[in-house]
């Protein structure tokens, strides 16, 4: 049985897309693949770890490889699984046995799970590449088979420099020779669900969304129902135009694409990345992890809604809480109470919400499209006179989203900032020398903010606006919430923010498209 994009030839039979495989029931104590040309594969039996072989070939000619394993195989049977390489496809010309009996039938898993992407689809740089990757992990989980369509570097964008995936996919290998070009049919297999990692290598084209929404239209063409999953970059990037994109299907009746914010699975650093385009072993893990579950409910029959985020017993109706940024520069874990009356108490660490990338406490909830948030910042204790204490309403959970801050510190008073793309400088707008006790709110309408304030200790309380801020770069799902940072992260900040409240479109309802699994 062979999975991903396979042809038959003469003699031959050839892999077109990394990461394809084929298994097969064996006997006997000696095996030996007959493959053509150079290729690099993984080859397991039964449940023994994979052996990782390469070959070399001149001229093409055909290389007799000896995949014989150490143990006793004794009389079988034994499944094989060979499994083509990234940057490697695999042309199998015959498979020799010592046994008479040949090969015989082999179980095959309930359904078949496509993954579309670059090289995170690919687990580069992981420690056995394709067999690491979250796209192999997670259909183990699941027990499910998969095809992978990802190419290193892979984009979604045709450009000057290169064809991207709005062509390539719909061909029977990205190989550049005309006859590898040919459309692929795709009568050979059905998926059940589609997973589409794309993004970062078109980060700053323009034309992205539509893009993206042509594409899912020619994929849902050629595949026919199955549910597909846009997965955001775990880093953020293209999270605007990815949300767009989806929106605009579903719009057009096609409620069968989801898009699945990932900016909260794996916290960058060390622990999870190689890079920021690369995640290790324990991130591909992870994002297995939490992708299991989304899939799993729309490979039922009859599909499932997604699972929804787990309740956070300390917080009241439906606030969640993190640390965003960097591993490294979040500093002392931070915390939240929450008293009563909508009071939360936040302790926070964080290296600041400021520059390219932040590092702060986050108490939040989803907010799809209009809406308001006020709180009043009744105090702030500090050590630093850049920490900072407020209202933040952000595109995603990663450590560099585009957002707009209302906030207060010792440093600026009662400022407005903003960062307008991802991973970008954060821009002060707006200050004014204050201390608290302040009362904040965001009002969020179409494109626009407006940033407002009062001094609760002066009678009549009076709303001042401090600011308006076009918010075409933000995307329709945002989260809305309290944001503390001591801009130190040997200490703790701490504010208390009360009368808490967000009104407005909340994105995890059941007739929203905005997904934040936690």
């Amino acid at each position: 049985m062979y999975f991903g994009r396979w042809r038959t030839s003469t003699n031959s039979i050839q892999s077109g897309w990394p990461g394809a495989y084929f298994k097969t029931t064996i006997y006997g104590p000696r095996i030996r693949l007959i493959l053509k040309g150079p290729t690099h594969v993984y080859v397991q039996i039964d449940t023994e770890k994979p052996k990782d072989y390469r070959t070399q070939s001149e001229n093409g000619e055909a290389i007799e490889l000896d995949i014989t394993p150490q143990i006793d195989l004794g009389q079988g049977p034994h499944q094989l699984t060979v499994a083509a390489c990234t940057n490697a496809s695999i042309e199998l010309e015959s498979l020799l046995l010592s046994d008479e009996r040949g090969t015989g039938p082999v179980d095959v898993l309930s359904s078949t799970v496509e993954f579309v992407g670059h090289d995170l689809t690919l687990g580069k740089y992981t420690s056995q590449t394709i067999l690491t990757s979250y796209a192999w992990a997670v259909s183990e989980i699941l027990g499910t088979e998969h095809a992978q369509i990802a190419l290193p570097g892979a984009r979604l964008m045709d450009g000057k420099d290169g064809r991207g995936m709005e062509s390539q996919y719909f061909e029977w290998s990205p190989s550049h020779t005309k006859e590898a070009r040919a459309k692929w049919d795709f009568s050979s297999y059905k998926p059940a669900a589609i997973v589409i990692l794309l993004g970062r290598n078109d980060y700053g084209t323009e034309a992205y969304e539509q893009s993206l929404e042509r594409f899912l239209l020619q994929v849902r063409t050629h595949t026919g129902p199955a549910s597909i999953l846009v997965l955001s970059e775990p880093l953020g990037e293209m999270v605007r135009s990815s949300q767009l994109a989806v929106s605009r299907r579903n719009d057009l009746g096609d409620e069968n694409v989801h898009f699945v914010d990932t900016t909260n699975w794996v916290r960058y650093g060390p622990s999870a990345f190689v890079d920021p385009g690369h995640l290790n072993d324990v991130g591909h893990q992870t994002v297995a992890r939490k992708l299991a579950p989304l899939l799993q409910a729309k490979l039922a029959r009859p599909r499932q809604p997604f699972p929804g985020p787990l309740p956070n017993p300390t917080l009241p109706n439906g606030w969640q809480t993190m640390d965003v940024g960097h591993e490294l520069s979040i500093g002392l874990p931070g915390s939240v109470s929450f008293d009563s009356g909508n009071t939360f108490t936040l302790w926070g660490s964080g290296a600041d919400i400021s520059g390219t990338r932040d590092a702060f406490r986050f108490v939040y909830q989803a907010l799809s499209g209009d809406g308001t948030l006020e709180a009043t910042v009744e105090s702030h204790s500090t050590f630093a006179s850049c920490a900072k204490a407020g209202i933040i309403i952000r595109e995603h959970l990663s450590l560099g989203s585009p957002h707009v801050m209302l906030g207060i510190s010792p440093a600026d008073g009662l400022f407005l900032q903003t960062r307008s793309q991802n991973m970008n400088d954060t821009r002060l707008l707006k200050k004014s020398r204050a201390s608290p006790p302040y009362r904040l709110r965001l009002i969020r309408k179409d494109n626009v903010f407006v940033a407002q304030m009062m001094r609760t200790s002066v009678a009549p309380p009076i709303w001042d606006t401090l600011g308006n801020v076009s918010t075409t770069f933000l995307a329709r799902d945002v989260y809305a919430g309290l944001a503390v940072t001591s801009c130190d992260t040997a200490v703790v900040s701490v504010a208390k923010f009360v009368d808490v409240s967000l009104q407005g479109g909340v994105g995890s309802g059941s007739g929203l498209r905005f997904i934040d699994q936690h």
